[in-house]
C-alpha cells in the first residue's frame, strides 16, 4: 500500500475550473451552478498578527475548510486522477486529498515491482505539475 497526501489540496481548486468541470463532467447547470459560484466566490480574507492587519485578500481558489462540502467540491476534481492511476495497473482509492495506491506483487519480482511503482508515481507528479493540482508531501 502506498498512501498519497496531497499538499493544500483544498487551497488549490481554482474556482473556474471547479465550476466549468461541474458543468461538462456532471452536468450540473442553470440555479445549481449558480449556488455553487455564489458559494465560492468573492471568499475573502486577512491576516493579523498581533494587532496588524494585513490588506484584504479575495481568493479566487480554494474551497472552506472545515466545510461539509470541501471533500465533496475537492473529490470534483479527481476524475482524470482516477483515470490516470487505472491506466497505470493501480488499484487505488481517492477522497479529497488522500490517495491510497493498493499494490501486490510476489517475493521474486520484487524489484520489477517497484520499479512500476516508482515510475507510477512519477507519472502522478508530472500530471499534477502540469494540471496545477498540489503535490504530495515530502516527508
Amino acid at each position: 500500500m502506498c498512501l498519497l497526501d496531497l499538499s493544500a489540496a483544498f487551497d488549490t481548486n481554482d474556482h473556474s475550473i471547479l465550476l466549468t468541470r461541474f458543468s461538462s463532467w456532471f452536468g450540473i447547470h442553470d440555479s445549481i451552478l449558480k449556488w455553487f459560484k455564489s458559494y465560492l466566490s468573492s471568499r475573502s480574507f486577512r491576516v493579523r498578527c498581533n494587532n496588524t492587519f494585513s490588506s484584504l485578500y479575495t481568493s479566487s481558489c480554494g474551497v472552506p475548510r472545515g466545510s461539509v462540502l470541501g471533500p465533496l467540491l475537492s473529490s470534483c476534481t479527481l476524475p482524470n486522477e482516477y483515470t490516470l492511476i487505472s491506466s497505470l495497473s493501480l488499484n487505488h482509492h481517492l477522497y479529497a486529498n488522500d490517495t491510497s495506491l493498493f499494490f501486490s506483487f510476489s517475493p521474486p519480482n520484487f524489484n520489477s515491482s517497484m520499479a512500476h511503482l516508482q515510475n507510477s508515481l512519477q507519472r502522478i507528479s508530472s500530471w499534477m505539475t502540469a494540471n496545477n493540482n498540489p503535490q504530495f508531501l515530502q516527508d
